[in-house]
């Protein structure tokens, strides 16, 4: 967990390496000839035209329906609107959390009411509450079986999707829910932020334009973490990522000390060895995890989102004189949606049709977001 606010994330996107809007909308780098053409040919019709954002992405979109016609009769999930999903909740008590502890939770420019708290994340944390004490069972056999006492592991649970789906929100009221349970587990949160290679490192690997993809992350740091915690060793050290200085942050780190249930944040955590065909015998991430969850959106109210968040640091968070995004705070309307909608194109959109999406399926449970930010079904493996 990072020192600074989750709400100062503008996304992977690669800085720009001129204070020029026009050579600074997308970052140059020899791995990146084409991210960069498609980022000039965005310009040019974002420039020559001026068109509204699914306009200058035309082209670019992608279908984020998991069950599609072609695969509609075998899918692996079952499919629930908001309103049958509500009623999974099985208990009558309103939801025990507040407005203020609520906003508490919301991530920058996100928004969820306490009506849906009560009708999408209860019966969530109910759900999830059933498969933690399905494992402590499976646990009570493996003992049993081995006739000696083993230590408990941490559940994990993972939240993937895509840059502006609201994980961040998602993964802090589950903490907050899940810690009200009656077995008063104790729950951490962490993103995989911290494992990102400092800068210095992606500026020594040509990959800058990268930030953000599975090759911007020390994955055996983050592997050999998740091993330490599933043996149960203490204080684990989780390195500290500054989203107001765009880096890892030299020698600080977060303390992880043998939690019940780990919830881990990131947009790469449900990668296996189909994304990595040519390599055998290796494991991945996904193989810790016990429950994950994916949050899900059509990509124009993704971009939609991300460029309201992007407006919005810039007359806030981008102010702060050290902030690395400082620059662009003196943009004006025009050339800071110029920016955002070039920067997605070119990044954010790569990203999550190469590295985000096809990883979708693999979760145990996908909440899909309509255009009010709000959960409209719910798909839970069956």
């Amino acid at each position: 967990m990072s020192t600074e606010q989750p709400e100062n994330n503008v996304a992977y996107e690669a800085p720009p390496t001129s204070e020029s809007l026009e050579t600074a909308s997308v970052p140059l780098s020899p791995s990146n000839n084409e991210n960069v053409t498609k980022a000039a040919q965005a310009q040019s019709d974002v420039t020559d035209s001026k068109p509204d954002i699914m306009t200058a992405i035309k082209g670019h979109e992608t279908t984020h329906n998991p069950l599609s016609a072609d695969n509609e009769i075998i899918s692996p999930f079952f499919e629930f609107s908001a309103d049958t999903w509500s009623t999974f909740a099985h208990n009558k008590r309103k939801v025990k959390l507040t407005e203020e502890e609520l906003q508490k939770c919301l991530a920058f420019n996100d928004k969820i009411s306490l009506e849906e708290v009560e009708r999408i994340y209860m019966p969530l944390s109910r759900l999830l509450h059933m498969y933690v004490r399905s494992r402590h069972d499976r646990s009570t056999v493996i003992q049993q079986f081995l006739g000696k006492s083993i230590e408990s592991a941490p559940f994990i649970i993972s939240i993937s999707g895509s840059v502006a789906c609201g994980k961040t929100t998602t993964a802090n009221l589950l903490k907050h829910l899940i810690s009200m349970w009656d077995t008063n587990p104790k729950v951490d949160l962490i993103t995989t932020d911290g494992f990102l290679f400092p800068n210095k490192i992606l500026h020594e690997r040509h990959i800058e334009a990268k930030k953000g993809y599975p090759v911007s992350y020390d994955v055996k740091a983050l592997m050999t973490f998740l091993q330490q915690l599933k043996n149960g060793e203490p204080n684990l050290k989780v390195p500290v990522y500054s989203h107001l200085y765009y880096d890892v942050m030299p020698g600080e780190y977060t303390i992880v000390d043998r939690p019940d249930i780990l919830i881990l944040e990131g947009v790469n955590v449900l990668q296996n060895g189909a994304d990595y065909p040519t390599i055998r015998n290796k494991v991945f991430i996904s193989d810790f995890i016990d429950f994950s969850i994916y949050v899900d959106a059509e990509e124009d109210c993704l971009i939609k989102w991300y460029l309201d968040r992007f407006l919005k640091l810039r007359e806030s968070t981008f102010n702060n004189p050290n902030s690395y995004f400082h620059r662009y705070a003196k943009l004006d309307l025009e050339d800071a949606t110029h920016l955002a909608t070039t920067i997605w194109i070119a990044v954010n959109h790569d990203n999550l049709v190469e590295n985000i999406l096809p990883s979708r399926n693999r979760a145990n449970l996908i909440m899909h977001k309509g255009k009010n930010h709000s959960v409209d079904k719910v798909y839970l493996r069956k």
